[in-house]
Formats: C-alpha cells, sequence, structure tokens
C-alpha cells in the first residue's frame, strides 16, 4: 500500500474530510489533497503531525525500511552521527527529544536526496 493510500485510509477511518486533516496538521485543503493524490509527499515536520493525527508512526506511514534501521539505537553509524552532533552544541548532551529532531531532519534530507538523485537520474559512485 503507498502512501497515499495509507492516508486516505487513515484519514476515513478517523472520521475526517480532507479539510479537516488539512487544518488539524497545518496546511493547505490543496496541499493535502495532493498528499492523498499522490502528486506530492510531505516535509518530515508534517508527516510527524500526520502521524500523531492518525495516532501512527512515522515510518508505519511512509513505510521504508530504511528508515526504521536509521533510528535504531543499535546502529553503530548513527550513535557516531549523534555524537559528532553532540560536539556542535558546545559538548553539551544532546536530549532525547533534540536527537529524535536531528534524526528526523536528517532521514527527511536522506529521503530528498534519493527523489532528486532519481529525478536527475544522478548514480552512485558504485554503478559507474
Amino acid at each position: 500500500m503507498e502512501f497515499k493510500d495509507r492516508i486516505r485510509l487513515l484519514r476515513c477511518e478517523a472520521g475526517l474530510t480532507q479539510r479537516a486533516a488539512a487544518e488539524k496538521i497545518g496546511v493547505t485543503y490543496r496541499t493535502y489533497q495532493n498528499y492523498e493524490a499522490g502528486a506530492s509527499m510531505p516535509s518530515g515536520t508534517v508527516l510527524a503531525k500526520l502521524a500523531a493525527l492518525f495516532g501512527v508512526s512515522m515510518d508505519m506511514l511512509t513505510d521504508k525500511a530504511e528508515t526504521a534501521e536509521c533510528r535504531s539505537a543499535e546502529n553503530p553509524e548513527l550513535s557516531a552521527l549523534l555524537t559528532e552532533m553532540q560536539a556542535l552544541f558546545a559538548g553539551g548532551k544532546l536530549h532525547d527529544e533534540d536527537k529524535k529532531y536531528v534524526i528526523d531532519a536528517l532521514t527527511e534530507a536522506f529521503w530528498r536526496s534519493k527523489e532528486i538523485n532519481k529525478k536527475y537520474g544522478r548514480k552512485k559512485k558504485d554503478d559507474v
């Protein structure tokens, strides 16, 4: 099931109109229509609002196994990245909520990069 179908199903189960869902997540009615039509994808922030509105995880909405793997606390690359990010904040500790924001931003950037590369036909080093 695609993202557009998931949010349509969840919205109907919640008994909401497209207009009501749009208002609750802070986007225009047309923008929300585009999500359900598959014409556009929400940003990470809006995706988080959709997940909260429907009471599901962002991973459930997107169904991207890579996202779940990236968020795993057991992922050594993620642990190293979080350590480096803490250094950016004058060596202070990042609170769990702040870590989530950093991970969400990186995840969103990763998926945007993949879409741009696909759109312009860019290849990875391994593909050359």
